[in-house]
């Protein structure tokens, strides 16, 4: 049984740069519909996933999602049908203890980091995994979470800490963190060091035997991560700037013309649910209840997560995972900004393509779905 989490996804950008004006010239819009809408329960009440973790469509429009509650990876089909499981609880070749982590890399894999296991995993859609470590002898943080690219460039963020430094919370349940970042080759090999950086806020937590832990602090301060080309982008947990560094460790920074407001109420009992979704289920219960009576952040961050698209093209989602819509501002690492596009639903987004947008949302009967909506760039 997964012990409860007590590290965190961090990462964080630090000096502002320049502005730079909305200049779209184009509209990209979202269809209404999905175009493959895939329940966790099929039609014949067998069950295709349970939580999905993470996802990324193939090229045939087949899917592989990571199923976090049944530490395993699905093959759905472009019709939605399940064709194939790969992996299983354990701890042996191809195997997995907890899925905390799943992104698309390259075309054909999904990248998943085991927090138990301490491994990561390059998942096909042919049902072959394989699997990697961070040296043991190496001096870096012990990996919480990765992102990877198009071109399969490879970061992740380690173990956070509390922030040297920070100004005192006046909740005591509630710390500032900090964390390191790192660029990793295809087998886990350390290619590059960025340091310690700035990351967000972290909600301190008691397990039911007493034990100490903690989560991500619920619409909290937080930081985004993205791969784009040879580039590790980083966004910052308490303003509207992103940081690229180039494959020569070069830092600049871009302003995005976001301006962050209040959550809803709506918004915040989501991120509470998400949050207590990644605890075991015989604490979750009890585990939820501290999550929930963290106090609601005034507002919630500018950047709330960041994608790359094929073309290179870095997506800015601006709205709570839990929005009854979802808000991106497009832009070229120059910091130019390309259009703005919104997904006409309360989606988690997993994946943006050339020409679809794929995640995961909850139905009224409270069934998640992952779902691929068509994407349109006029």
């Amino acid at each position: 049984m997964r012990p409860m989490i007590s590290r965190l996804f961090v990462v964080a950008a630090i000096v502002a740069g320049p502005a730079h004006p909305l200049t779209a010239q184009v509209t990209w819009t979202v269809d209404r519909a999905p175009l493959l809408d895939v329940p966790g329960l099929g039609a014949d009440g067998k069950v295709i996933f349970g939580y999905a973790a993470g996802a990324m469509r193939l090229a045939d429009g087949a899917l592989l999602i990571a199923d976090r509650a049944e530490n395993a990876v699905r093959l759905v089909d472009g019709a939605g049908k399940l064709v194939r499981t790969i992996g299983r609880t354990g701890d042996g070749p191809g195997e997995f203890r907890s899925i905390i982590s799943a992104v698309g890399c390259g075309s054909d894999s999904l990248l998943i980091w085991d927090l138990r296991s301490n491994r990561g995993s390059m998942v096909s859609a042919g049902g072959g995994v394989r699997q990697f470590t961070i040296a043991a002898s190496d001096t870096a943080q012990s990996p919480f979470r990765f992102s990877c690219g198009t071109t399969r460039t490879m970061a992740y963020v380690g173990s956070p800490k509390p922030a040297p430094g920070s100004m005192p919370n006046p909740d005591p349940t509630i710390i500032a963190i900090a964390g390191a970042l790192y660029r990793v080759n295809g087998d886990g090999r350390i290619q590059q060091r960025f340091g310690d950086i700035a990351a967000g806020e972290m909600l301190m937590l008691t397990s039911p035997s007493g034990g100490r832990g903690g989560a991500p602090r619920p619409l909290g301060r937080a930081a985004a991560m993205a791969v784009v080309g040879s580039n590790v982008v980083i966004g910052a947990p308490d303003s509207a700037i992103a940081t690229i560094i180039g494959s020569d460790g070069t830092r600049r920074d871009i302003r995005l013309p976001i301006t962050p407001r209040a959550p809803t109420r709506a918004e915040y009992e989501t991120a509470v649910a998400a949050t207590a979704s990644m605890i075991p289920g015989p604490m979750r219960s009890q585990m939820a209840e501290q999550i929930a009576a963290a106090p609601m952040p005034a507002r919630i961050p500018a950047i709330a997560a960041l994608f790359a698209d094929p073309d290179g093209l870095l997506w800015v989602q601006s709205s709570p995972a839990g929005a009854k819509a979802i808000d991106f501002v497009v832009a070229r690492l120059d910091g130019t900004i390309v259009t703005r596009v919104q997904v006409p639903a309360a989606l988690t987004v997993f994946e943006v393509g050339r020409d679809y947008i794929l995640g995961s949302y909850t139905d009224a009967e409270d069934e998640t779905h992952v779902a691929v909506y068509r994407l349109r760039r006029k």
